[in-house]
């Protein structure tokens, strides 16, 4: 008895072979169906899905070759051996080139020679299913990691990108592979040739894998800081071996920001504690030079000299005051919000003060971030800040790009502007030193910020300068778009550039 429950289809118009083959095959164990003509049986095709089809080519209406055809064009058609007791030759061929699996000739004289072909092809079939679903699996896998996975071809252009790739840099997949030279345009100009020169030393299969840390372009304008993993690989093409570059793009944003707060809030906190201890230092003579020049104005009413002394220790008061608020925390009430719309408020707010520069902001706020559980009326008054202090430092008619994204489970808002002067000790900029609006309440911010879980660095680098503001996404949101994309391919679209299992993704 056969081992395989394999369901097999008859077509045979010639009733008595039909019940012949039919007995065999129940007797042997496998499940039998049977149709007389070409046209029953594609019917019993769709409807039964067989796994295997035996198949006469002489039959009325549609023949045998016509089934075949029918078959070649489905992209699951059974399997099927050609049992005819046609003698020509060409007739073998034109059978095979139409998709045949095997071919046997009428009469059968023995079922053993049927039994080993039917095994023999159920045996493939079965192991072309394996390996379908092997590659499925891997392409399924491939396409919904969190990472960017990338071929690149002997001219470094994409021969293959995950779908992630909309989640990294905006754009999807199709759109991706349809842009000549994407990959090397998405690096960061400051890197573009470091990159692309180390990228075309690994086209050789004699270069080591190589990891390198670098910068790629959002399409939204976005800095993302990543490590790129270069996999040389060899290929044998119709030409002869040829090399390819497998890898893989680690996004580090999150990271990078927050290496580089917390190199910023040591400074701060140093900078904080000597600080309050000059503050605590100060007080109590800073009390008792007051109460003199008190003394000294009540006694010479028109002095002016007691009138300066007094003006100047109210001032240094009031810094001992800013640095002693500085260091207590924030009372935040937090609630779902939307860094888009809280982005909007504040440049609704700023509208006249941007009116009276001419100044014009620029913002590209990506639609898919989720809502943030953060103190909104905070939050607004943090995005106000650093929106007004980059106004007050760009040219009259200048303008200012404000730019959200994603990465992991943090918001990212970029404020980057051209500033007329550069900022004079920027590892200042967020501490309490300074009277007036010169800094424009960036030391609240930044303690706003800091309660809530984020951080807020500033850049300067030539001409540019940039806040970067980094807010905590509720661990309960949705994951980031792009694992299900309806503009890329599904799980069982079969992709001719995937990557072979094995060496094509490494391991940071």
């Amino acid at each position: 008895m056969s081992d395989t429950n394999a369901k097999i289809l008859v077509v045979e118009d010639d009733e008595d072979v039909r019940r012949s083959l039919c007995a065999w095959l129940a007797m042997t164990g496998y499940a039998v169906i049977e149709a007389a003509d070409g046209l029953h049986a594609l019917e019993a095709i769709e409807a039964e899905r067989p796994d295997t089809v035996l198949l006469d080519l002489r039959l009325p209406g549609l023949d045998g070759f016509g089934v075949l055809s029918a078959l070649a064009r489905q992209a699951d058609a059974p399997p099927v051996i050609v049992i005819s007791g046609q003698d020509g030759i060409e007739g073998v061929i034109r059978a095979f080139r139409l998709g045949a699996a095997d071919y046997l000739q009428k009469p059968i004289v023995s079922f053993d020679l049927l039994d080993h072909a039917l095994r023999a092809v159920l045996e493939r079939c079965q192991l072309s299913r394996a390996v379908k679903l092997a590659e499925n699996r891997y392409f399924n896998l491939v396409q919904n990691l969190p990472l960017l996975v990338f071929v690149l071809d002997e001219q470094l252009e994409l021969a293959f990108i995950n779908k992630f790739c909309r989640s990294l840099l905006g754009f999807t997949r199709p759109q991706a592979q349809a842009m000549p030279g994407f990959f090397l345009s998405r690096i960061h100009p400051e890197d573009r040739d470091r990159l692309q020169a180390c990228l075309r030393r690994g086209l050789s299969p004699q270069e080591r894998t190589r990891t390198e840390e670098c910068r790629f372009l959002h399409k939204n304008g976005a800095t993302i800081h990543a490590l790129l993993r270069a996999i040389p690989v060899s290929r044998n093409g119709p030409t002869g071996p040829t090399g390819t570059i497998e890898g893989i793009v680690v996004d580090i944003t999150d990271r990078v920001e927050l290496e580089r707060f917390v190199v910023q809030e040591e400074k701060l906190k140093t900078l904080g504690a000597i600080s309050a201890e000059v503050a605590h230092e100060i007080r109590n003579p800073l009390f008792s030079i007051a109460g003199f020049a008190h003394r000294l104005q009540a006694r010479l009413p028109d002095n002016r000299e007691a009138e300066i002394i007094l003006s100047e220790a109210r001032r240094l008061e009031d810094i001992l005051d800013k640095i002693s608020n500085f260091l207590h925390p924030v009372d935040l009430r937090p609630r779902l919000c939307s860094l888009r719309g809280i982005v909007t408020a504040a440049l609704d707010f700023l509208t006249p003060e941007f009116t009276a520069r001419s100044v014009t902001p620029h913002t590209d706020l990506a639609p898919g971030l989720p809502d943030l559980r953060l103190d909104p009326d905070l939050l607004t008054q943090v995005v106000t800040s650093l929106v007004r202090f980059a106004a007050s430092r760009v040219h009259t008619g200048g303008g200012i790009s404000l730019v959200s994204s994603r990465h992991s489970r943090y918001a990212h808002l970029d404020v980057d502007f051209l500033p007329g002067r550069s900022v004079i000790d920027p590892e200042l900029l967020f501490l309490p030193f300074e009277e007036g609006d010169e800094r424009m309440g960036l030391s609240l911010a930044y303690r706003i910020v800091k309660n809530m879980g984020g951080s807020l660095t500033f850049v300067q680098r030539g001409s540019e300068a940039a806040f970067t503001l980094q807010l905590p996404i509720d661990p309960l949101a949705a994951l980031p778009d792009g694992f299900d994309d309806p503009d890329d391919a599904g799980p069982d679209d079969a992709d001719p550039d995937l990557p072979p299992a094995g060496p094509g993704v490494g391991r940071l």
